[in-house]
């Protein structure tokens, strides 16, 4: 799963990616990056309660090239890891 970089978003619109950063991030108060994160963590969270794959074809499903980075940015916005997650959640299919 391909993401969409800044750059690419102002590409795309034909505008200033400063411009655009700064509108992101008033309209939605996170920056793009932080929104792509955000985004990514929750689809795994989803794969994780919803499917038995596997946490390296996981983090590549929602755009991580590094399954080692992925469980790290997983925990550090979730408090616990990919793995304690699945189990905890697993066949929940609420968001959480």
């Amino acid at each position: 799963m391909t993401q969409p970089t800044l750059d690419d978003l102002a590409n795309y619109m034909h505008l200033n990616k400063h411009y655009i950063s700064t509108l992101f991030k008033k309209e939605t108060g996170m920056t793009y990056n932080q929104y792509l994160t955000s985004y990514r963590v929750e689809q795994a969270k989803l794969l994780l309660r919803q499917t038995d794959d596997l946490l390296e074809d996981i983090s590549h499903q929602v755009g991580y090239v590094d399954p080692a980075y992925f469980s790290r940015t997983f925990k550090k916005n979730t408090d616990m890891t990919p793995i304690i997650y699945r189990k905890t959640f697993k066949g929940n299919l609420s968001p959480i």
